[in-house]
């Protein structure tokens, strides 16, 4: 697990650092921090995995010297910190889609400073909370983070050990809220996208079912990682007995599960990335034969989606046109504009 997210969020890095997109900069933006952030769990569990090799056979006889070291500490903190900007970072994106597939026409807000301002703002909340316990504070005691084996800040084995309500706070509050909205934003999508197809819906239904698949498949892999976690966690908090074996396999096996996914759901699938690996294949000599064949045959389920999703926007503007020709066909210009933008979306 270590080992695709590292791997997958680096490729995800260096091919958007070196192939930028010139529309939707501000959620190429977004992707490329949330890579950053998915990229520090895959460092995070190397360090585990790296310590679980050393220690491997005699575990015992250097647990505490492990959960009171420094490494296990920079560990935790590399973990809550991967977590929390992980979460805001996809319900920052969440948003950005939803503001886009439901209000196409709306100006966006371009200007750099608040897209800066955004992010830093993640950046920064995710900082102070995953640093928190490793200032000398009572609240937290010594050593909150090698509370258990693989340094999480989880604690579900004692859930009432100092700092239980921030524990609980980081894993069951925020995950619950950010869960919710992503819900509710990608179900307002996809009766967004329905309600544009209007009487074309016999059609393409097929189409529809192919971004309504997309969608479920990103709330099924948030959920799967998050609702383990807040059900452990209540669970725990309600006076259930909870095996401190159970944190390797939350740890390895559950937390990383956003991280590892992200992104193959956010890039590596998307029309946009695929469109940019068709491009560097015709540039090859064995490529190139078959550019004329293949290029009409390349376009993603999820683009006709979003064609056919904002068709009767251009519809609408075509049939104004017969009214009012030199209006109507900048504002179907400007609609295909949008379309094109809105469909690197997903």
């Amino acid at each position: 697990m270590a080992s695709i997210a590292v791997v997958g969020n680096l490729l995800v890095l260096l091919g958007r650092y070196f192939y930028k997109s010139r529309s939707n900069v501000e959620h190429s933006l977004y992707l490329r921090h949330l890579a950053a952030s998915d990229f520090l769990m895959g460092i995070y569990l190397t360090l585990i995995a790296c310590a679980d090799i050393n220690f491997r056979g005699q575990y015992i006889r250097h647990e505490e010297a492990w959960r009171h070291s420094s490494l296990c500490a920079f560990a935790g903190f590399l973990s809550t910190f991967s977590c929390q900007s992980s979460t805001l970072l996809l319900t920052l994106v969440t948003w950005d889609r939803l503001m886009s597939v439901t209000q196409p026409l709306k100006p966006r807000d371009t200007e750099k400073i608040r897209i800066v301002l955004r992010l830093l703002l993640v950046w920064g909340v995710s900082f102070a909370l995953a640093a928190a316990p490793l200032m000398p504070n009572d609240y937290f005691g010594a050593h909150f983070y090698g509370n258990n084996g693989v340094c999480l800040s989880l604690h579900i084995h004692d859930p009432y050990a100092k700092g239980w309500e921030y524990s609980a706070l980081l894993f069951i509050c925020i995950n619950t809220m950010s869960l919710i909205f992503i819900l509710f934003s990608y179900v307002r999508m996809l009766q967004a996208i329905r309600d544009s197809g209007g009487g074309m819906r016999s059609t393409h239904s097929g189409r529809e079912s192919v971004v309504a698949t997309r969608f479920a498949i990103i709330v099924t892999t948030d959920a799967a990682c998050w609702l383990p976690i807040i059900v452990v966690k209540i669970a725990a908090l309600s006076g259930c007995v909870i095996s401190p074996n159970l944190y390797a396999w939350l740890a390895v096996l559950v937390l990383p599960v956003n991280s590892a996914l992200n992104p193959v759901l956010y890039t590596l699938t998307t029309a946009a990335f695929k469109q940019q690996l068709r491009r560097y294949c015709h540039t090859l000599p064995s490529c190139s034969l078959g550019n004329n064949e293949t290029r009409s045959q390349t376009q993603t389920g999820y683009e006709s989606g979003m064609s056919v999703s904002l068709a009767h926007l251009g519809s609408a503007g075509t049939a104004g046109g017969t009214a009012g020709g030199t209006a109507v066909g900048f504002g179907g210009s400007r609609i295909k504009r949008m379309s094109h933008r809105h469909m690197s979306y997903l």
